[in-house]
């Protein structure tokens, strides 16, 4: 079979699946970081119920991850985590960031938020993460387990906010 051959079945088995199920199939790596608050995180290990991780790939996401994450925040009421990239800056300038961070986050959000420096690689392929929308808020709905049950990286409108809250209700009454 040629490589064009074995792209084509490729494509047709991903897209021959719906992408909730595409999404339900894969899980969130195994991470470790500290929340702004100096509190441990550890996913999947601390999640107690389904909840939205906002990841951002660049600077430039921030807007788009500060807009999901106060949307979550207010209209879902959600559990969530806000975890910006920062595996690809030079170690030494990570304190920086992280300082220049928490002068900008609220500090009722502290907890929430939860800088990433390592397995970049792995949270890209996670959430679905694209070359041609670097700069976008990648959101993904994962159940108690770290299983993905939604995801999107289309930017927030009323719409995509809505799918969410329906995707988490469903979710947390599957969880009952």
């Amino acid at each position: 079979m040629g490589k064009f051959h074995a792209i084509l079945l490729f494509a047709a088995t991903l897209f021959a699946v719906p992408p909730q199920a595409r999404a339900a199939s894969l899980a969130i790596p195994i991470t470790h970081g500290t929340a702004l608050d100096g509190h441990a995180v550890s996913l999947p290990h601390d999640l107690k119920q389904a909840t939205v991780l906002i990841l951002g790939f660049s600077r430039n996401s921030a807007d788009a991850t500060t807009a999901w994450e106060k949307a979550v925040h207010a209209s879902l009421a959600a559990s969530y985590f806000d975890m910006p990239m920062l595996a690809s800056a030079p170690a030494f300038v990570r304190p920086i960031i992280v300082h220049s961070i928490r002068k900008q986050v609220p500090n009722p959000v502290w907890p929430n938020f939860v800088p990433l420096t390592s397995d970049e690689s792995e949270w890209k392929q996670a959430a679905g993460f694209s070359a041609a929308a670097p700069d976008a808020a990648y959101i993904i709905l994962v159940d108690r387990t770290g299983a993905i049950q939604w995801q999107t990286h289309d930017p927030l409108t009323a719409d995509r906010l809505t799918q969410l809250g329906a995707e988490m209700r469903k979710l947390t009454a599957e969880a009952r």
